[in-house]
């Protein structure tokens, strides 16, 4: 195994992936306890690594950056003279800034696109059974490690001090240690589970699981407004806090519920268990749960996954691999778990 002091990796989004990087970058902590470790990411991400004790400096950039910017980067990088660089996102990115950095070993992260490519398109699984993000995150380490490792979970760091400023918002609602957390939302709008079905599992955990309810989200989540119409009872805290402070208060709760999102995988990552409705994605895709205790919820329909991120609109006439999921579906897994 090669002796390196300085580490830079690359990963500039999104919430999951930054989320999932955590496990390679805890590998190369374990092997490699005595190196600097720094990252590079975008501005909007970094907070979610603030903190983890196996990150030592977070380089941020802007999304909105130009090719000028980016060479002018990856100059400053190359007077780090970093001994060993891995880009774990390989687009035009990271190709402009690593174009300009002379000198130090670079490995780069190789994306199954075809694997993909085959899955979407004819239906044909290649991958392995044991294939998850972290797996393929770690494939990179493999040129350096020889495979003498064991994949670890996907981990972040929240300080007391975040959870108790959690709990004193919780407090404000009257919601004491048991609760659990609704993320409804996504990025697309495809991979969101219908808003009624949503307000009869928060009815059922409310009224007959007896445990608050608290719904997170970003401004633009509609179907957040939808619920919150819906179960007055609800605790709606969506568009009203930092990215840190959802992670945190997550922290906080028994089980989170949601779609094939960031945040789930951020859930996951602080111990909390999930129930993941998943539709037009797929494990395959980067998604799918970690913990013993999380569970994913899925229709087997010949037409999913359909696409990588759920960006592409169905072409049925209505959303099977969503719609087919019934509330009961979820409420029966949501109680298994609580009931631990």
């Amino acid at each position: 195994m090669e002796k390196l002091r300085t580490i830079l990796v690359f990963r500039f989004s999104s919430i999951g992936d930054i989320v999932q990087l955590t496990s390679p970058l805890q590998t190369l902590r374990d092997q490699f306890p005595n190196a600097r470790i720094d990252i590079i990411t975008l501005d909007e991400y970094a907070e979610i690594l603030i903190g983890n004790s196996f990150v030592n400096r977070i380089i941020q950039i802007s999304r909105n950056f130009r090719y000028s910017q980016l060479k002018n980067i990856g100059k400053k990088i190359a007077l780090r003279k970093y001994d060993l660089i891995i880009d774990l996102h390989n687009v035009i990115r990271s190709k402009i800034i690593l174009k300009h950095i002379k000198g130090s070993k670079k490995i780069i992260y190789k994306k199954p696109r075809w694997k993909r490519f085959k899955l979407v398109e004819f239906k044909r699984n290649d991958f392995k059974d044991n294939f998850s993000q972290r797996w393929l995150y770690h494939q990179c380490l493999d040129k350096i490690l020889n495979n003498q490792y064991e994949i670890p979970d996907n981990k972040l760091e929240i300080k007391g001090s975040e959870q108790s400023e959690a709990r004193l918002l919780l407090d404000q609602y009257g919601v004491d240690d048991s609760f659990v957390t609704i993320i409804p939302g996504a990025a697309w709008k495809q991979k969101t589970w219908l808003s009624k079905r949503y307000s009869e599992v928060i009815d059922y955990i409310i009224n007959d699981l007896r445990y608050r309810v608290v719904m997170l989200g970003g401004d633009n989540d509609d179907i957040c407004n939808s619920i919150s119409k819906t179960n007055s009872n609800v605790i709606d805290l969506h568009g009203k806090l930092t990215l840190r402070e959802s992670i945190a208060l997550i922290s906080c709760s028994n089980l989170t519920i949601g779609s094939d999102t960031g945040l789930m995988h951020a859930s996951e990552a602080v111990g909390v268990p999930v129930v993941m409705i998943m539709g037009p994605t797929s494990v395959q895709m980067g998604g799918g749960v970690m913990l013993e205790k999380s569970s994913t919820i899925e229709q087997d329909i010949w037409c999913r996954p359909c696409s990588q991120n759920g960006q592409s609109p169905c072409f049925r006439s209505q959303q099977y691999c969503m719609n087919k999921i019934s509330s009961s579906n979820v409420i029966d897994i949501a109680r298994g778990i609580l009931k631990k």
